[in-house]
């Protein structure tokens, strides 16, 4: 009996939002993304590393990249990691114990300084690169 109260209490307290089909799924591809482009990242170094031998590690590489199989997977993995970042700043002001994000507004104003963070760094990090 008491096993049993537990249970129920484990049911009420999770959520039992109904999301379209594709939200779902998206949230469990989140992984095999990040692994995808982990590994494509790691192909390119690698490559990079052995380009001093010779140029056709890397014009393979450059080829591996313009495969449209790799640019669909590259596409679909950058489609997820933005839906993954939107659900997590998202999640932010409801994970922080303040009482200062209760207003909506303040809420909005802290996804949208954490949006503008992250477009920061990342034109810094494209700059970087391209110098």
């Amino acid at each position: 009996m008491n096993q049993q109260n537990t249970n129920n209490c484990l049911d009420t307290t999770q959520t039992d939002v109904k999301r379209p089909f594709i939200i779902s799924i998206m949230h469990k591809l989140v992984p095999f993304s990040m692994i995808w482009v982990s590994l494509v990242l790691m192909y390119g170094v690698i490559c990079m590393y052995t380009n001093t031998v010779g140029q056709d590690e890397f014009y393979r590489f450059i080829f591996f990249l313009r495969s449209p199989f790799v640019v669909v997977l590259n596409c679909i993995a950058l489609f997820i990691s933005v839906y993954h970042s939107m659900v997590w700043f998202n999640l932010i002001p409801k994970a922080l114990p303040c009482t200062i994000f209760n207003k909506k507004s303040n809420t909005l104003l802290l996804i949208a300084g954490l949006w503008m963070v992250m477009l920061t760094v990342s034109i810094f990090l494209f700059l970087f690169v391209l110098k």
